[in-house]
């Protein structure tokens, strides 16, 4: 495994984003996990892209004309328009 896909590396991401949390949360956090999965992968859902992008555009202005918005949401000008529809 990857440093990068640690869990150590997961919860020092987590701690800078949400530096309100106490250390010992963490710390009792990490030996949670370490005991109830250790040896085991683990892996991370990505949230699904087609609901992230409609809540970003329900968040965009609806005057906004389809290029500007196929590149706020990093999709073609097509997809952008099959998203507005959905909405």
């Amino acid at each position: 495994m990857a440093d990068r896909d640690s869990l150590q590396s997961l919860l020092d991401v987590a701690r800078r984003e949400m530096p309100d949390v106490p250390d010992d949360v963490w710390t009792r956090f990490a030996l949670l996990a370490s005991l109830r999965f250790a040896r085991a992968e683990l892996y991370v859902n990505a949230p699904p892209r087609k609901r992230a992008r409609l809540e970003m555009l329900a968040q965009l202005d609806a005057d906004l004309d389809t290029q500007t918005m196929a590149a706020k949401l990093g999709v073609s000008v097509r997809r952008a328009q099959q998203l507005k529809r959905l909405r």
